[in-house]
C-alpha cells in the first residue's frame, strides 16, 4: 500500500508526492495530463471535503469512460485500487490524500477508509502549517525587494502574480505590460508570446538562465528579465517560482538631487544640477528651469568639477548616473 498527497487544479498538478515510488513518477503524470477529470478516473471521482470516495466510486466512472495512458500509469505504479479524501477544495486547487492499494493488496476495507479518514485532519493541519510558512517566506521576499527599491513581480508554480512591488507598479503601462486575470501579460501580442514562452521555462527548469526581454514605450525602452526562484521538494506552490524584474532608463526623481548631494558632498543647489545634467539637460535648459543664468549654472558646474574632481561635464554625468543607479537598487 502506498499513500499519495497531490495539489490539484484547473490546469496543472501544484504538487504530487507518493511513497515508494519510481523517480520520473511525477514526470509521467504531468505527461499524461493526469490531473484532468477526463484521464484520471480518481480525479473524477472526487467529491465534496471529507467524503471518502473509494473503489465503489472509481468503478463508477469507469464503466462510463476509461483513459487507456492512465490505466497504464496505475498499473506501473500497481495502485489501481485505494480510496481518497479531499482535504481542502477552493477555486483554484484542491488538496487530496490518497490511499493506493495494488493487486496484492486488494481492495480498501471498511477499517482502512475509516483510518484513511481519521488522518485527514492531521495532514490539512501539516498543510496549513506549511502553507503559514510559505506564505511567511513570500512576505519576506517582497518586503526586501520593496526595501531594495527593485522594480519585482512575482509568480506563484502556475505563472500567477502573486506580489508586486511599488517600483514595478509604477512601470507597468497600457503600452508594455500589465496585469491581467491575474497573469502578467506584455500589450503586443507577439511580445506576449515570447514572454509566456520563458515563464514556462522557468517554472519547468529551475536551472534556467535569466532571459531578457526589451519592450518599448512612450516612456522609452523597458528591460524585462525572467529568472526562477529556488524551490524546496516540498513546497505546496504557494511560495514564489519565478521572479520577473523590471529595469527602465534613469527617471528624474525628487530624492536625487538629495542623493548626489550626500554622496559628492555638495550643497543642495549643486546636487539638484547634477541631477539635471545626468537627465541630459544642457545647460541652457537647467538655467531656464532654475531661472538664473547660464554664467550662474557653468560657476556652480566649476565649483562642482572640483569637489567631485572631474574636468569633464561627461565624467561627472558618467558618476551622477552611476551614483543614482546605486541608489535605485
Amino acid at each position: 500500500m502506498r499513500a499519495q498527497l497531490v495539489a490539484i487544479g484547473e490546469h496543472h498538478t501544484f504538487f504530487n508526492r507518493v511513497t515508494d515510488t519510481w523517480e520520473g513518477y511525477t514526470a509521467e503524470f504531468e505527461a499524461i495530463e493526469g490531473h484532468r477529470p477526463e484521464v484520471n478516473y480518481r480525479v473524477a471521482a472526487s467529491r465534496a471535503p471529507y467524503e471518502i470516495v473509494w473503489e465503489k466510486h472509481y468503478d463508477e466512472v469507469r464503466a462510463v469512460s476509461t483513459n487507456e495512458a492512465y490505466m497504464e500509469h496505475v498499473r506501473r505504479l500497481d495502485a489501481e485500487h485505494g480510496a481518497q479524501i479531499v482535504l481542502d477544495s477552493g477555486p483554484s486547487a484542491f488538496f487530496g490524500l490518497a490511499a493506493l492499494h495494488g493487486a496484492s493488496d486488494g481492495r480498501t476495507t471498511e477499517a482502512q477508509r475509516a483510518a484513511l479518514s481519521g488522518a485527514a485532519p492531521h495532514v490539512m493541519a501539516a498543510i496549513r502549517l506549511q502553507s503559514a510558512i510559505e506564505h511567511q517566506g513570500a512576505e519576506l521576499l517582497l518586503g526586501s525587494l520593496d526595501a531594495l527599491r527593485t522594480a519585482a513581480i512575482l509568480l506563484d508554480v502556475v505563472g500567477r502574480v502573486r506580489s508586486v512591488t511599488g517600483a514595478a507598479e509604477r512601470l507597468l503601462a497600457p503600452d508594455t505590460l500589465q496585469v491581467r486575470g491575474g497573469a502578467l501579460r506584455a500589450v503586443r501580442p507577439d511580445l506576449d508570446r515570447v514572454l509566456q514562452m520563458r515563464i514556462g521555462v522557468a517554472l519547468a527548469n529551475r536551472q534556467a538562465m535569466p532571459s531578457e526581454l526589451w519592450m518599448q514605450s512612450v516612456r522609452g525602452p523597458l528591460l524585462v528579465e525572467v529568472c526562477p526562484l529556488p524551490r524546496q521538494d516540498w513546497n505546496f506552490g504557494f511560495a514564489p517560482s519565478v521572479i520577473v524584474t523590471l529595469k527602465a532608463p534613469l527617471g528624474l526623481t525628487s530624492d536625487q538631487g538629495t542623493r548626489l548631494s550626500a554622496a559628492l558632498d555638495l550643497t543642495r543647489a549643486e546636487g539638484e544640477i547634477v541631477a539635471l545634467l545626468a537627465q541630459g539637460h544642457s545647460r541652457q535648459e537647467i538655467a531656464r528651469m532654475r531661472s538664473v543664468s547660464v554664467q550662474t549654472v557653468s560657476s556652480q558646474l566649476r565649483t562642482i568639477f572640483q569637489k567631485a574632481s572631474v574636468n569633464r561635464e561627461a565624467e561627472l554625468v558618467s558618476i551622477a548616473r552611476a551614483v543614482i543607479e546605486m541608489g535605485s537598487r
